[in-house]
């Protein structure tokens, strides 16, 4: 495009500015621009022009580094300085300066010189999250003497940032603050897998019944059913090294409102208490895959029960509580 001396085609050309270049124009009239490329100031045709693009800014450098091999810190930034220690393979170090294609970090109280080419960069945090467990205040410190900062409702999932003295320091709705780890739980919500009386249909289906926004059949392997020699009604899975050996479940989707309220039901039906050793209970409460690929809540045999029932107990072979006889 020709920078032109006037707004007019048959004014003198100062310059020729080549496609794509951006310029700046300080000036618009009709159906001219004025700008300045190369000291030379003057007019363009505005119909030649493009806005540019808004520029990006540039990337956010990470200080952040891991080193690649074991990496010698050197007082200075050459090969022939002093080695200070050396930094074992995928240490994360923070750079504070960068100079050429060296690095400077600070390793084990000693500050010195690393070659760039051997770090790379370190992987983001990743984020932690816990949910609440029941409508708990928010503390300014840890511990019930602080001022709360307000209640977060059950259920609210909350950004972790570190724990300390029974207490979590969590991000929140109500801003940053902390929560006794007795009102946060680590898994958030999940379905349950259930397979004896807890199936639809079955004795105690009617704690869930009302409660579920969808039920479906399925299975998850590398466990047996057991049933208890004397009391054949009552069932329990085990988990075995065979991947052939399976279980039909039926995953329940709880609704939200009564997830939680739901879940103590279930765990005081099974007398499932996480607070007690679990190797004595009937039940232990643990996450399970099924074949469909989904994470469910199941109670499966506590260890002392479930060595008594591969000894004593009726396997069923089918895996199936509704096919047990």
């Amino acid at each position: 495009m020709n920078l032109r001396q006037g707004r007019s085609t048959g004014t003198k050309v100062l310059v020729t500015i080549p496609k794509n270049t951006t310029v700046t124009i300080s000036q618009t009239s009709g159906t001219w621009s004025k700008t300045t490329y190369r000291g030379k100031t003057g007019w363009v045709a505005s119909r030649y022009l493009k806005s540019a693009s808004a520029a990006k800014p540039p990337a956010k450098a990470t200080n952040r580094k891991v080193t690649t091999y074991n990496l010698n810190l050197r007082q200075g930034r050459s090969t022939g300085t002093k080695v200070l220690v050396t930094i074992p393979k995928n240490t994360t170090v923070t750079i504070s300066q960068t100079s050429g294609t060296w690095s400077k970090t600070t390793y084990r109280g000693k500050t010195g010189w690393v070659a760039s080419r051997y770090l790379k960069n370190a992987s983001a945090a990743k984020i932690a999250y816990r949910w609440t467990t029941a409508n708990v205040n928010v503390r300014k410190g840890a511990g019930t003497s602080y001022a709360s900062l307000g209640v977060v409702r059950a259920d609210e999932r909350v950004t972790y940032l570190r724990t300390a003295s029974g207490w979590s320091n969590v991000k929140t709705s109500k801003g940053t603050g902390w929560i006794s780890n007795r009102y946060l739980d680590a898994h958030g919500q999940h379905p349950v897998a259930v397979y004896g009386t807890l199936r639809k249909g079955q004795s105690a289906y009617h704690l869930l019944r009302g409660r579920t926004t969808s039920e479906t059949r399925t299975r998850i392997a590398n466990f047996n059913m057991y049933l208890k020699p004397d009391q054949t009604w009552w069932s329990f899975i085990i988990p075995s090294s065979s991947s052939a050996r399976s279980v039909v479940v039926e995953r329940m989707d709880i609704r939200p409102a009564s997830y939680r309220a739901t879940l103590a039901d279930l765990d005081k039906w099974e007398r499932f208490d996480p607070r007690k050793p679990l190797a004595d209970q009937n039940y232990n409460r643990k996450l399970v895959t099924d074949k469909d690929g989904k994470r469910s809540w199941a109670y499966v045999g506590a260890s002392k029960i479930s060595n008594y029932l591969v000894k004593n107990g009726i396997r069923v072979t089918s895996g199936d509580y509704l096919r047990r006889y």
